[in-house]
């Protein structure tokens, strides 16, 4: 049960990076963005945490239309999808844990318990080519408001696809990442965009469930729930 809850604990933290925001801009973006997604640790007690991971084909797609996103993440046993709409500043999080569904809904007028830290920007002289568009590196760097660790990723982003600036950990970066790595929980998360799908999207997509999902406040009380379900999360 501990394995059970340290690969869910990772499931959760690797879906956090995608926070994508609905792209601005004259032109709006309408099609889908599909990422492929890996694990990489030299830690031992993470790596056996990483291959698992990786059996499990772990990928995300960003189905873009106009004002809205939706952002499904399939990370070990974890399916969940995150859906956004930029013009009422709602987000609904629906998660799929081993049968157990959840759906967290954001309150855009309630104040955060931490101040989020505008992220550190820094241009790099380095290009590549990233499912045929043009890409840029940058370095982005953020500071955690509780710790004042820092965490710095190399990002390469195109300005040739329609973007937002306040697109979570990359606030103010001018383009749309296409290629980049984090640390989470012990392990490096390196995701890379495979293909650009620009076509008509269907409305239902960006649609809330009416039922099948128990409602909870916030990740953590996700969390706890299953623990609880699970036995406490005793064993092994």
């Amino acid at each position: 049960m501990k394995k059970f809850t340290k690969v869910a604990l990772i499931g959760v933290a690797a879906t956090t990076l995608f926070a994508f925001s609905a792209p601005t801009g004259d032109s709006p973006f309408e099609g889908v963005v599909t990422f492929s997604m890996s694990f990489t640790s030299s830690d031992p007690s993470t790596s056996q945490m990483a291959a698992m991971m990786n059996q499990s084909g772990s990928s995300t797609k960003n189905y873009i239309k106009g004002d809205k996103v939706r952002t499904e993440v399939m990370a070990g046993m974890m399916h969940r999808i995150v859906i956004a709409d930029r013009k009422t500043k709602e987000t609904v999080t629906l998660v799929d844990m081993m049968g157990n569904k959840y759906e967290i809904k954001s309150d855009p007028n309630k104040p955060k318990t931490t101040p989020e830290n505008t992220p550190e920007i820094k241009l790099i002289d380095s290009t590549k080519t990233i499912a045929g568009y043009l890409c840029h590196a940058a370095l982005v760097t953020v500071t955690s408001p509780k710790t004042g660790d820092k965490n710095t990723v190399t990002v390469y982003y195109t300005d040739q696809l329609p973007y937002s600036e306040d697109m979570g950990q990359f606030k103010g970066l001018k383009g749309f990442p296409m290629q980049f790595s984090s640390m989470m929980r012990g392990m490096r998360v390196n995701l890379s965009v495979q293909t650009v799908e620009k076509k008509a999207l269907s409305d239902t997509l960006f649609v809330i469930p009416a039922k099948g999902y128990k409602v909870v406040a916030s990740e953590q009380e996700m969390m706890k729930d299953i623990q609880q379900d699970a036995g406490g999360g005793g064993g092994n």
